[in-house]
Protein backbone atom coordinates (compact mmCIF):
# COMPACT_ATOMS: atom_id res chain seq x y z
CA UNK A 1 0.00 0.00 0.00
CA UNK A 2 1.74 3.11 -1.43
CA UNK A 3 -0.62 6.00 1.34
CA UNK A 4 1.63 9.10 -0.68
CA UNK A 5 1.08 8.07 -3.72
CA UNK A 6 -2.79 7.39 -3.60
CA UNK A 7 -3.02 10.41 -1.47
CA UNK A 8 -1.25 12.93 -4.38
CA UNK A 9 -3.09 11.43 -7.41
CA UNK A 10 -6.59 12.01 -5.55
CA UNK A 11 -5.29 15.87 -5.04
CA UNK A 12 -4.19 15.96 -8.22
CA UNK A 13 -7.37 14.33 -9.56
CA UNK A 14 -9.66 16.49 -7.55
CA UNK A 15 -7.72 19.50 -8.71
CA UNK A 16 -8.46 18.71 -12.20
CA UNK A 17 -11.84 18.35 -11.30
CA UNK A 18 -12.57 21.27 -9.68
CA UNK A 19 -10.88 23.13 -13.26
CA UNK A 20 -13.29 21.27 -15.69
CA UNK A 21 -16.01 22.40 -13.21
CA UNK A 22 -14.54 25.90 -13.98
CA UNK A 23 -14.79 25.84 -17.46
CA UNK A 24 -18.12 23.90 -18.33
CA UNK A 25 -19.43 26.67 -15.94
CA UNK A 26 -17.77 29.17 -17.89
CA UNK A 27 -19.09 27.89 -21.05
CA UNK A 28 -22.84 27.95 -20.14
CA UNK A 29 -22.60 31.48 -19.55
CA UNK A 30 -21.60 31.83 -15.67
CA UNK A 31 -19.32 35.25 -14.96
CA UNK A 32 -15.35 34.06 -14.48
CA UNK A 33 -15.47 35.26 -10.84
CA UNK A 34 -18.59 33.51 -10.61
CA UNK A 35 -17.43 29.91 -11.87
CA UNK A 36 -13.97 30.51 -10.39
CA UNK A 37 -15.58 30.89 -6.54
CA UNK A 38 -17.58 27.75 -7.31
CA UNK A 39 -14.24 25.53 -8.59
CA UNK A 40 -12.86 27.05 -5.07
CA UNK A 41 -15.53 26.05 -2.68
CA UNK A 42 -15.99 22.68 -4.51
CA UNK A 43 -12.70 22.05 -4.00
CA UNK A 44 -12.60 22.86 -0.21
CA UNK A 45 -16.12 21.25 0.67
CA UNK A 46 -15.88 18.15 -1.84
CA UNK A 47 -12.66 17.47 -0.03
CA UNK A 48 -14.14 17.65 3.53
CA UNK A 49 -17.29 16.62 2.91
CA UNK A 50 -16.33 13.92 1.11
CA UNK A 51 -13.94 12.39 3.41
CA UNK A 52 -16.33 12.42 6.28
CA UNK A 53 -19.58 11.19 4.01
CA UNK A 54 -17.14 8.46 3.08
CA UNK A 55 -16.16 7.72 7.07
CA UNK A 56 -20.00 8.42 8.04
CA UNK A 57 -21.57 5.75 5.81
CA UNK A 58 -18.32 3.20 6.22
CA UNK A 59 -19.33 3.36 10.27
CA UNK A 60 -23.30 2.48 9.30
CA UNK A 61 -22.95 0.07 7.14
CA UNK A 62 -20.56 -1.50 9.76
CA UNK A 63 -22.29 -0.83 12.98
CA UNK A 64 -23.96 -4.51 12.85
CA UNK A 65 -20.91 -6.37 12.89
CA UNK A 66 -18.65 -4.47 15.93
CA UNK A 67 -19.56 -3.41 19.40
CA UNK A 68 -15.97 -1.09 19.78
CA UNK A 69 -16.27 1.98 17.57
CA UNK A 70 -13.11 2.94 18.31
CA UNK A 71 -11.85 0.46 15.66
CA UNK A 72 -13.32 2.61 13.14
CA UNK A 73 -10.32 5.62 13.87
CA UNK A 74 -7.69 3.26 14.77
CA UNK A 75 -4.17 2.93 11.99
CA UNK A 76 -5.17 3.38 7.93
CA UNK A 77 -8.16 5.27 7.50
CA UNK A 78 -8.36 4.65 3.93
CA UNK A 79 -9.60 0.56 4.19
CA UNK A 80 -12.52 2.26 6.22
CA UNK A 81 -14.11 4.09 4.18
CA UNK A 82 -16.95 4.06 1.83
CA UNK A 83 -16.49 4.93 -1.64
CA UNK A 84 -20.32 5.73 -2.11
CA UNK A 85 -20.38 7.39 0.60
CA UNK A 86 -17.46 9.92 -0.44
CA UNK A 87 -19.48 10.23 -3.86
CA UNK A 88 -22.31 11.36 -1.77
CA UNK A 89 -20.17 13.94 -0.09
CA UNK A 90 -18.79 15.80 -3.17
CA UNK A 91 -22.48 15.69 -4.35
CA UNK A 92 -23.87 16.83 -1.63
CA UNK A 93 -20.95 19.62 -1.55
CA UNK A 94 -21.38 20.56 -5.44
CA UNK A 95 -25.29 21.14 -3.59
CA UNK A 96 -23.83 23.24 -1.17
CA UNK A 97 -21.65 25.38 -3.52
CA UNK A 98 -24.89 25.95 -6.15
CA UNK A 99 -26.59 27.66 -2.90
CA UNK A 100 -23.98 29.74 -1.93
CA UNK A 101 -22.62 31.17 -5.55
CA UNK A 102 -26.70 31.54 -6.14
CA UNK A 103 -26.21 29.43 -9.38
CA UNK A 104 -29.59 27.20 -10.05
CA UNK A 105 -28.77 23.80 -8.43
CA UNK A 106 -29.86 22.17 -11.61
CA UNK A 107 -27.44 24.10 -13.53
CA UNK A 108 -24.75 23.61 -11.44
CA UNK A 109 -25.25 19.87 -11.22
CA UNK A 110 -25.55 19.41 -15.37
CA UNK A 111 -22.54 20.99 -15.63
CA UNK A 112 -20.48 19.41 -12.81
CA UNK A 113 -21.73 16.10 -14.20
CA UNK A 114 -18.63 15.21 -16.50
CA UNK A 115 -16.36 16.37 -14.18
CA UNK A 116 -17.98 14.72 -11.35
CA UNK A 117 -18.01 11.43 -13.56
CA UNK A 118 -14.18 12.13 -13.72
CA UNK A 119 -13.27 11.95 -10.47
CA UNK A 120 -15.04 9.02 -10.00
CA UNK A 121 -12.77 7.40 -12.52
CA UNK A 122 -9.88 8.59 -10.68
CA UNK A 123 -10.99 7.75 -7.16
CA UNK A 124 -11.21 4.22 -8.91
CA UNK A 125 -7.69 3.89 -10.74
CA UNK A 126 -6.15 5.14 -7.36
CA UNK A 127 -7.28 1.84 -5.56
CA UNK A 128 -3.60 0.69 -7.96
CA UNK A 129 -1.84 2.34 -5.01
CA UNK A 130 -4.09 -0.13 -2.28
CA UNK A 131 -2.86 -3.40 -2.33
CA UNK A 132 -5.38 -6.14 -2.85
CA UNK A 133 -8.56 -3.57 -1.60
CA UNK A 134 -9.48 -2.76 -4.78
CA UNK A 135 -9.20 -6.39 -6.85
CA UNK A 136 -11.28 -9.74 -7.17
CA UNK A 137 -10.31 -13.24 -7.54
CA UNK A 138 -6.75 -14.68 -7.73
CA UNK A 139 -6.09 -15.67 -11.40
CA UNK A 140 -4.10 -19.07 -10.67
CA UNK A 141 -2.32 -18.62 -14.53
CA UNK A 142 -1.39 -15.43 -14.09
CA UNK A 143 -2.16 -12.10 -15.46
CA UNK A 144 -1.09 -8.82 -16.45
CA UNK A 145 -1.48 -5.15 -15.96
CA UNK A 146 -4.04 -3.32 -16.51
CA UNK A 147 -6.25 -6.75 -16.50
CA UNK A 148 -4.76 -8.14 -13.35
CA UNK A 149 -2.32 -6.64 -10.68
CA UNK A 150 0.50 -8.49 -8.43
CA UNK A 151 0.75 -8.18 -5.03
CA UNK A 152 3.90 -8.49 -2.93
CA UNK A 153 4.60 -12.43 -3.77
CA UNK A 154 3.97 -12.04 -7.32
CA UNK A 155 -0.25 -13.54 -6.68
CA UNK A 156 -2.15 -11.88 -9.57
CA UNK A 157 -5.53 -10.78 -8.62
CA UNK A 158 -8.53 -9.80 -11.17
CA UNK A 159 -8.05 -5.54 -11.41
CA UNK A 160 -11.46 -4.77 -11.02
CA UNK A 161 -11.05 -1.03 -9.95
CA UNK A 162 -9.70 -1.00 -13.54
CA UNK A 163 -13.24 -1.99 -14.94
CA UNK A 164 -14.73 0.52 -12.39
CA UNK A 165 -12.84 3.40 -13.61
CA UNK A 166 -13.09 3.13 -17.27
CA UNK A 167 -16.85 2.60 -16.24
CA UNK A 168 -17.12 5.75 -14.49
CA UNK A 169 -14.99 7.35 -17.38
CA UNK A 170 -18.02 5.93 -19.94
CA UNK A 171 -20.27 7.76 -17.49
CA UNK A 172 -18.15 10.77 -18.63
CA UNK A 173 -18.23 10.71 -22.02
CA UNK A 174 -22.29 10.02 -21.55
CA UNK A 175 -21.92 13.16 -19.56
CA UNK A 176 -20.56 15.44 -22.11
CA UNK A 177 -23.08 14.47 -24.64
CA UNK A 178 -26.03 15.22 -22.77
CA UNK A 179 -24.99 17.83 -20.94
CA UNK A 180 -27.63 20.52 -22.04
CA UNK A 181 -30.32 17.97 -20.55
CA UNK A 182 -32.28 18.77 -18.20
CA UNK A 183 -31.63 15.55 -16.10
CA UNK A 184 -27.66 15.34 -16.95
CA UNK A 185 -26.61 14.72 -14.00
CA UNK A 186 -29.48 12.40 -12.80
CA UNK A 187 -28.37 10.09 -15.97
CA UNK A 188 -25.13 10.53 -15.20
CA UNK A 189 -24.75 9.11 -11.53
CA UNK A 190 -27.64 6.51 -12.67
CA UNK A 191 -25.16 5.30 -15.75
CA UNK A 192 -22.28 5.10 -12.73
CA UNK A 193 -24.06 3.15 -10.27
CA UNK A 194 -25.35 0.55 -12.62
CA UNK A 195 -22.25 -1.32 -13.81
CA UNK A 196 -20.69 -0.84 -10.05
CA UNK A 197 -23.69 -3.59 -9.28
CA UNK A 198 -22.00 -5.87 -11.20
CA UNK A 199 -17.97 -4.42 -10.56
CA UNK A 200 -19.08 -4.88 -6.88
CA UNK A 201 -19.82 -8.50 -7.07
CA UNK A 202 -16.42 -8.77 -8.74
CA UNK A 203 -14.43 -7.28 -5.32
CA UNK A 204 -12.91 -9.78 -2.79
CA UNK A 205 -12.91 -7.09 -0.05
CA UNK A 206 -17.14 -5.99 0.72
CA UNK A 207 -19.41 -5.13 3.34
CA UNK A 208 -21.79 -7.98 2.82
CA UNK A 209 -24.82 -8.61 4.75
CA UNK A 210 -25.14 -12.47 4.32
CA UNK A 211 -24.71 -12.53 0.88
CA UNK A 212 -26.13 -9.48 -0.41
CA UNK A 213 -23.30 -6.87 -0.24
CA UNK A 214 -23.97 -3.78 0.84
CA UNK A 215 -22.99 -1.25 -1.48
CA UNK A 216 -23.99 -2.94 -4.23
CA UNK A 217 -27.82 -2.75 -2.75
CA UNK A 218 -27.53 1.41 -2.22
CA UNK A 219 -26.14 1.18 -6.23
CA UNK A 220 -29.09 -0.37 -6.67
CA UNK A 221 -31.58 1.37 -4.60
CA UNK A 222 -30.59 4.45 -6.78
CA UNK A 223 -31.15 2.89 -9.97
CA UNK A 224 -34.36 1.76 -8.86
CA UNK A 225 -35.54 4.91 -8.21
CA UNK A 226 -34.27 6.90 -11.01
CA UNK A 227 -36.19 3.95 -12.84
CA UNK A 228 -39.68 4.66 -10.62
CA UNK A 229 -39.01 9.09 -11.43
CA UNK A 230 -39.02 8.07 -15.40
CA UNK A 231 -42.14 5.85 -15.00
CA UNK A 232 -43.81 8.42 -13.38
CA UNK A 233 -43.36 11.36 -15.34
CA UNK A 234 -45.43 9.11 -18.60
CA UNK A 235 -47.90 7.59 -16.53
CA UNK A 236 -51.09 8.11 -18.07
CA UNK A 237 -49.78 8.46 -21.64
CA UNK A 238 -48.19 5.64 -21.99
CA UNK A 239 -49.43 2.00 -21.65
CA UNK A 240 -45.81 0.18 -20.78
CA UNK A 241 -45.51 3.69 -18.18
CA UNK A 242 -44.83 0.80 -15.28
CA UNK A 243 -42.13 -1.56 -17.34
CA UNK A 244 -38.94 0.72 -16.48
CA UNK A 245 -39.48 0.24 -12.16
CA UNK A 246 -40.84 -3.33 -12.94
CA UNK A 247 -37.75 -4.46 -14.71
CA UNK A 248 -35.46 -2.61 -11.74
CA UNK A 249 -36.90 -4.93 -9.29
CA UNK A 250 -37.58 -8.02 -10.71
CA UNK A 251 -33.49 -7.86 -11.66
CA UNK A 252 -32.81 -6.76 -8.12
CA UNK A 253 -34.18 -9.88 -7.04
CA UNK A 254 -32.29 -12.08 -9.35
CA UNK A 255 -29.41 -10.16 -8.25
CA UNK A 256 -29.96 -11.05 -4.82
CA UNK A 257 -30.49 -14.87 -6.01
CA UNK A 258 -27.42 -14.79 -8.51
CA UNK A 259 -25.53 -13.63 -4.92
CA UNK A 260 -26.43 -16.31 -3.60
CA UNK A 261 -25.88 -18.95 -5.85
CA UNK A 262 -22.40 -17.14 -6.28
CA UNK A 263 -21.79 -17.98 -2.53
CA UNK A 264 -23.80 -21.08 -2.41
CA UNK A 265 -23.90 -23.22 -5.01
CA UNK A 266 -22.03 -24.93 -7.51
CA UNK A 267 -23.13 -22.87 -10.70
CA UNK A 268 -20.58 -22.11 -13.26
CA UNK A 269 -19.71 -18.26 -12.26
CA UNK A 270 -19.61 -17.86 -15.65
CA UNK A 271 -23.25 -17.93 -16.01
CA UNK A 272 -24.22 -16.46 -13.30
CA UNK A 273 -22.25 -13.53 -14.03
CA UNK A 274 -23.61 -13.67 -17.52
CA UNK A 275 -27.12 -13.63 -16.05
CA UNK A 276 -26.56 -10.51 -14.08
CA UNK A 277 -24.82 -8.54 -16.86
CA UNK A 278 -28.26 -9.41 -18.81
CA UNK A 279 -29.82 -7.92 -16.29
CA UNK A 280 -28.33 -5.11 -16.15
CA UNK A 281 -28.42 -4.62 -19.94
CA UNK A 282 -31.91 -4.64 -19.70
CA UNK A 283 -32.08 -2.04 -17.10
CA UNK A 284 -30.15 0.47 -19.57
CA UNK A 285 -33.05 -0.26 -22.72
CA UNK A 286 -35.58 0.85 -19.82
CA UNK A 287 -34.06 3.65 -18.96
CA UNK A 288 -33.13 4.69 -22.31
CA UNK A 289 -36.62 4.49 -23.45
CA UNK A 290 -38.31 5.43 -20.73
CA UNK A 291 -36.12 8.64 -20.26
CA UNK A 292 -37.11 9.69 -23.91
CA UNK A 293 -40.99 8.68 -23.64
CA UNK A 294 -40.73 11.65 -20.84
CA UNK A 295 -38.96 13.84 -23.19
CA UNK A 296 -41.46 13.33 -25.75
CA UNK A 297 -44.46 13.76 -23.08
CA UNK A 298 -42.79 17.19 -22.15
CA UNK A 299 -41.99 18.75 -25.27
CA UNK A 300 -46.04 18.01 -25.98
CA UNK A 301 -46.76 19.77 -22.99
Amino acid sequence: MDMTSYLVMMAVSAVVCCCMTFFLLKNDGIAVKQAGLSAVLLLVLGSVLGFVCAKLLYIMLMLPFVRDLGMFFQGSQIDKLSYYGGVAGVVFAAFLVAKITGIPVRRFLNRFAPAGAFMAAMARFAEFYLGTLGVGDYMEEGGFFPLAVANKWGEYYLAVFIFEGLFSLIAMVLAFLHNREKDCFVRTLFYLCLPQIFCESLRNISISWLFVRAEQLLCYLFVEAVLIAWSLRIRGTRKQWYLPFAAGLVVCALTVGEEFALDKSDIPHVITYTCMVAGLVLLVVMEHWSYRQAMQVSSKE
